[in-house]
């Protein structure tokens, strides 16, 4: 896959799926801005994107290995389908659907965020994160 920068524009948004795992096309983003000619910016594997992977029985490096090798999205949706089950892609999507963001420490959640203060509506963590990348690239 070709690299990315994340600095341009962020990822895809953080609800968005790839083979029914919520999160997957963000990560695949995630992935291709560590690949050589790209760049992070202020994203990051570690964090959700971990997260997941260990869910999935996956971790960061061979994930990432593996976005290299492949040529498309479908590719990587191969990759992962191949190696997870379907019991934990579903333990998954649930859990990620309910987490609040900071796991629920609004203060931490407040210094991390600071528009948030403004927003008492977002609370979970993939709408935080969302209304985050568009505060980030308004600017």
């Amino acid at each position: 896959m070709t690299p990315l920068d994340l600095r341009i524009g962020p990822p895809r948004v953080p609800r968005a799926t790839a083979g029914g795992v919520t999160f997957l096309p963000r990560s695949i983003d995630k992935a291709r801005a560590t690949l050589p000619g790209g760049n992070p910016g202020e994203y990051t594997m570690e964090g959700i994107t971990q997260w997941m992977l260990e869910q999935l029985g996956l971790d960061i490096a061979t994930f990432t290995a593996a976005v290299a090798a492949a040529r498309t999205d479908d590719d990587v949706v191969a990759f992962v389908l191949e190696r997870t089950t379907q019991a934990k892609i579903d333990a998954w999507n649930a859990t990620i659907a309910g987490r609040l963001s900071r796991n629920g420490n609004r203060a931490e959640a407040l210094v991390a965020h600071p528009w948030l203060h403004a927003r008492p509506d977002l609370t979970l963590s993939l709408d935080v994160l969302e209304e985050d990348d568009r505060q980030s690239f308004a600017r």
